[in-house]
């Protein structure tokens, strides 16, 4: 479905029609595809999943600027139960710097709040022209100098994603399509586990928007990757974890990554048992100092601690150690 929500005159006389294409819709994916032409494989594949309505309950906007019926600018919102994720932001580089970015963005944010919506996410280089950009719409980096940002309609929106609803209850499911925007908002959360996810170079608050759909994508084509979320009753991704093989070591050894909110930890042993750990396949986790729960975790399911690797990664401005756990089906 198509909505057309504004018209814009521009300072070169043009009028700018701005609009949004909710998919799946056939007939509107000839405006969207042409200029998300240059993403990635990845991207292009993520992009044919929702337009063949394989995203699940995902909601998926695409926010375009249209000129003489061309979409020369476009925003992408991913969504699901109010909390979103901002990508695909591009104008074509003939009409840059004319401000038809912040046109598109600024129907955007009006859809966004006047539907309700309550948290989004994005990724940007820090300080640059897109940066500020996004925060002017109330954008704030997830920790300070970081293109990882975040916007709140409610300040308190953090603390009520995980709060305890009484019945301190959770599962954990296999990754999936619907709850990729609040596993972001875990991304966002600052303080430790600094140590996130090894194999995806994930050290402290950062959004995990383009690696997720990588990593959904190899789920459905490699029986030795998989991906496993911790959901509270209240719908809140409060874990992730992530199984690969380890590209160092040609993929003979398994690196598996975990990490949960803090309020959550009960959930470590739940999480690393959903696992099919393969036979014949040694299966790495890294471990920061003090994450004793994650360590304790390790240990109850056969894991031993193999190695410490000395000063290895900065966090909060201090060098830490990275203990290495290791397990032999």
């Amino acid at each position: 479905m198509y909505t057309p929500a504004a018209t814009r005159t521009l300072r070169t006389g043009e009028t700018l029609e701005i609009g949004a294409v909710l998919a799946p819709d056939d007939d509107h994916a000839p405006l969207v595809r042409p200029i998300l032409a240059h993403k990635s494989h990845n991207e292009q594949w993520h992009l044919d999943e929702v337009f063949a309505g394989r995203v699940g309950p995902l909601e998926t906007r695409f926010y375009l600027g249209r000129l003489n019926n061309r979409a020369i600018c476009n925003i992408m919102v991913s969504e699901f139960g109010g909390i979103g994720i901002v990508s695909h932001v591009y104008t074509a580089p003939e009409y840059r710097r004319k401000g038809i970015a912040r046109l598109v963005m600024a129907e955007q944010m009006a859809d966004f709040n006047d539907r309700g919506g309550r948290y989004l996410t994005l990724s940007t280089g820090f300080d640059t022209h897109p940066y500020h950009l996004y925060h002017d719409f109330g954008f704030r980096s997830v920790v300070p100098e970081s293109g990882h940002m975040k916007y709140m309609g409610n300040a308190a929106f953090e603390a009520e994603h995980y709060r305890d609803d009484g019945t301190g209850k959770a599962r954990v499911i296999p990754g999936d399509w619907k709850h990729w925007p609040s596993l972001n908002v875990l991304c966002a959360q600052a303080g430790p586990p600094y140590l996130r996810n090894v194999g995806l170079g994930h050290i402290g608050p950062r959004m995990f928007e383009g690696a997720y759909l990588g990593l959904m994508k190899q789920t459905r084509e490699k029986d030795d990757v998989q991906v496993r979320l911790v959901v509270t009753e209240l719908g809140a991704v409060a874990g992730y974890a992530t199984l690969v093989p380890d590209i160092r070591w040609r993929g003979e050894t398994l690196l598996l990554d975990l990490t949960v909110h803090s309020a959550f930890t009960e959930q470590l042993k739940p999480l690393l048992e959903s696992f099919v750990l393969p036979v014949g396949r040694k299966v790495f986790c890294h471990v920061e100092p003090g994450d004793g729960s994650k360590a304790a975790a390790l240990e109850d399911l056969g894991f031993i601690h193999e190695a410490t690797l000395r000063q290895q990664f900065k966090a909060a401005g201090d060098l830490l150690d990275v203990d290495i756990y290791a397990r032999y089906a």
